[in-house]
């Protein structure tokens, strides 16, 4: 999720995903991106289409840890100055899911993403609340 505040300033607020299991928010949307491929392909180059009602209950935080740095945008102006807020929770969406995503893209923008860069002297947190034992009532892990 990206933000542009009143200032211009950036932040983004990202979670992982690995391919897996399908990914139960991208699925409510799924005949919304079919739609939206189809607009494009009739030659619609700013189509846009409604999604409507979500249920967010799905993209709840469900860890407790998250990284936090200054960088820039990872796709095209490749902005600076992004404040960045990667959640420690790597979540999963299918194969089909991914190229659902891609598919609305003109093909100049399916490979657009920035490649990582190094990390020239920026500082990356990472920030981890300690749940206690009436909040989940378990007893703390102790260490390997």
């Amino acid at each position: 999720m990206v933000h542009q505040a009143k200032d211009g300033s950036f932040a983004v607020v990202a979670s992982l995903f690995k391919i897996g299991n399908e990914e139960p928010f991208l699925s409510q949307m799924k005949d919304k991106l079919v739609e939206l491929k189809e607009e494009r392909f009739k030659g619609n180059q700013t189509a846009q289409v409604e999604v409507g009602k979500i249920n967010t209950r799905h993209i709840e935080r469900k860890t407790r840890k998250y990284f936090r740095y200054v960088g820039s945008l990872t796709t095209p102006p490749c902005s600076e100055n992004v404040s960045w807020t990667i959640l420690g929770k790597v979540r999963s969406m299918s194969k089909e899911q991914v190229e659902l995503l891609r598919s609305p893209l003109d093909i100049s923008y399916k490979n657009n993403s920035r490649p990582c860069q190094p990390l020239n002297g920026r500082r990356v947190e990472m920030f981890h609340e300690i749940a206690d034992k009436k909040e989940t009532g378990n007893k703390k892990k102790k260490p390997n």
